[in-house]
C-alpha cells in the first residue's frame, strides 16, 4: 500500500498510484473491472482486483466501498455535455477521492485536464458512442490502414498529455507491437492480453447479462441464480396469497394466543362492557 494525498488534499491509501503502474508497463497484467455501487466496489476489492472504473455519479460510494483501490471515474459524455461540465465534474471527482479520470471525448478535452495534473484516460479502437464513424460495432485494426491510423491515435493522446488509454476491439497482435512503442498505460476490453492490464464489465464476469459480447468470458452464472430467485418469490407470494384466502394463515404457530384463564376473565369483562362505538350522551 501506498500513502498518499487524494487531490482533495486527504490522506489516504493506495494498491496503486499512477507511477507504479507506469512502472509496472510490460511486467505483472493487472485487472480492471468495472463497478456502480457500494457493495460492488467492496467485492471487487475482496476478490484483489487491481484497478476499479465508475461512472462518476457513483464515485463516492464506490470509494466508500473500495477505500485504498485505484478507481477512474468515467466523465461519460451523456453526463457532462460541455467542456464547463467536464471541467467541474472533472474537479468534482478528484474531490472525491478520483485517482484517474476517463472521457471518450477530444485530443482539446483531455489535453484542459492533463494541464491541471489530472491523470487521464483517453479510448481508441471500438469507441462505442462514435461507432457510426467506422460502420457499426466492429473490431477496428484488422488491417494495415487502420493499425496505422491507431498508431497516429497513440501518439496524439501522448501529446495531448494522457496517462493511459482503454483500447477496445483491436487485434492483440497490434495492441502488443504498438504497447511496446507507447508510454501510455493500455486497458484491454476485447484486445487481447498485449495490453498493461486487463478490462471487463462485472456483470459480464458474474454471468449477469443475457446476450454478453464476444470478447466477454462469464466466470459465474449469477442471471441464473437472480432469475432463480425471481421465481422463488413469485411462488412465495402466490402461495401467501392462497393461504389467507383458503383461511388457513395466519397458522397457529405464528398467531399469539392467551392464556384460558385471561381469556375467560376478558370475554366476561367484555360482556359486561359498553359496545364498542357507542356514543355517551351528555
Amino acid at each position: 500500500m501506498r500513502n498518499i494525498f487524494t487531490f482533495g488534499h486527504r490522506p489516504a491509501q493506495r494498491n496503486w498510484t499512477v507511477a507504479d503502474l507506469r512502472a509496472n508497463k510490460g511486467k505483472v497484467q493487472l485487472t480492471e473491472v468495472t463497478v456502480s455501487s457500494r457493495e460492488q466496489a467492496a467485492r471487487a476489492a475482496a476478490a484483489g482486483i487491481d484497478t476499479l472504473v465508475t461512472r462518476s455519479q457513483y464515485l463516492k460510494e464506490v470509494r466508500e466501498g473500495a477505500p485504498a483501490t485505484f478507481v477512474t471515474a468515467a466523465l461519460m459524455l451523456v453526463d457532462h455535455p460541455t467542456e464547463k461540465d467536464v471541467l467541474e465534474g472533472a474537479m468534482r471527482a478528484m474531490d472525491e477521492g478520483a485517482d484517474a479520470l476517463y472521457t471518450s471525448r477530444s485530443l482539446e478535452t483531455i489535453r484542459m485536464l492533463a494541464d491541471l495534473d489530472f491523470p487521464v484516460m483517453g479510448h481508441v479502437g471500438l469507441v462505442p458512442p462514435y461507432s457510426t464513424w467506422i460502420g457499426g460495432l466492429r473490431a477496428y485494426g484488422t488491417n494495415a490502414d487502420e493499425a496505422m491510423k491507431l498508431v497516429e491515435r497513440f501518439r496524439a493522446m501522448e501529446a495531448a498529455g494522457a496517462f493511459a488509454v482503454e483500447v477496445e476491439l483491436v487485434p492483440q497482435e497490434v495492441l502488443e507491437a504498438i504497447n511496446e512503442q507507447t508510454s501510455l498505460i493500455t486497458f484491454s476490453i476485447g484486445s487481447g492480453s498485449g495490453g498493461d492490464v486487463t478490462f471487463l464489465f462485472s456483470e459480464d464476469i458474474c454471468g449477469e447479462t443475457k446476450n454478453p459480447p464476444r470478447h466477454a468470458y462469464a466466470y459465474g452464472n449469477v442471471l441464473q441464480l437472480q432469475e432463480q430467485m425471481e421465481r422463488e418469490r413469485i411462488q412465495a407470494l402466490t402461495a401467501f396469497h392462497a393461504a389467507v384466502r383458503d383461511g388457513s394463515f395466519p397458522y397457529r404457530d405464528v398467531t399469539i394466543s392467551m392464556k384460558p384463564n385471561e381469556l375467560e376473565s376478558f370475554r366476561a369483562r367484555l360482556g359486561e362492557a359498553a359496545p364498542l362505538g357507542a356514543q355517551s350522551v351528555g
